[in-house]
């Protein structure tokens, strides 16, 4: 019988993997029993946004080189704080177009300087939006939401090259949940805009935090690199011999 791929993961674990999904998997079944139970309780939200920080603090643990990760879960964490403590959501979805796009350079390998044509990119189209009386909500989440297909895609092209790859599947998985948690978000807003029936909305608040916060957890794990912690024991046994 053929051992199936997550349990040879499974077997790899080291001790601080499993505390760190030990983390995750309390962090996620508290906040989600607080939302089913006390839809209201504003400790939920607390733990979710700790829970999005921790993803960042992993991530430079685990990947300690891997900058353009933990740039990109950083924009994802300051849009957060916006979309989760203040009122200004253009301003929160726009900061997340950052965060996409810093996953589309770690994936596709595009050169840092990118970044900066990009902010001036965009920058200018945000302006001719509101020049041409264009509603900018929508001008912005149209770029996240290509920014978002143009990763999926790509982590579907290398998840296809190499499907046995932990950090692949991750990255794959990752933002199949994103783009689930996303088409709720959609959904949402069509609700709070009359275009969909309001009593979709509880549900669909609820199912955004049910993909979102795993597709960060996942996301942490997708690095193009070589693990910090797998390089400090690679070097400690060549020390010992």
């Amino acid at each position: 019988m053929r051992t199936p791929a997550w349990w040879k993961d499974y077997k790899r674990l080291s001790y601080v993997d499993i505390h760190w999904f030990a983390i995750w998997i309390v962090i996620y079944v508290t906040f989600l029993s607080l939302d089913i139970f006390f839809p209201n309780f504003w400790g939920s939200a607390l733990i979710k946004y700790i829970g999005i920080f921790l993803c960042i603090v992993y991530a430079n643990q685990k990947y300690h080189n891997d900058y353009t990760l933990q740039l990109a879960l950083l924009f994802t964490f300051l849009a957060d704080t916006i979309l989760v403590w203040t009122p200004y959501a253009l301003a929160g979805v726009y900061v997340f177009c950052f965060a996409q796009f810093m996953h589309l350079t770690r994936l596709t390998k595009l050169p840092q300087i990118s970044l900066c044509i990009y902010a001036g990119g965009l920058s200018l189209f945000f302006a001719l939006c509101i020049a041409n009386g264009m509603n900018p909500i929508y001008a912005v989440a149209t770029v996240y939401g290509l920014q978002l297909i143009c990763n999926l895609v790509m982590s579907v092209k290398n998840w296809r090259a190499n499907s046995k790859h932990f950090r692949t599947r991750c990255a794959f998985y990752g933002f199949i949940a994103f783009l689930c948690c996303d088409i709720c978000v959609a959904l949402r807003f069509m609700a709070l805009d009359g275009a969909l029936p309001g009593e979709l909305i509880p549900t669909v608040s609820f199912l955004v935090w049910v993909f979102y916060y795993p597709s960060q957890v996942l996301i942490s794990n997708s690095s193009t690199m070589e693990p910090s912690t797998s390089r400090r024991r690679i070097a400690k046994s060549a020390r010992i011999r």
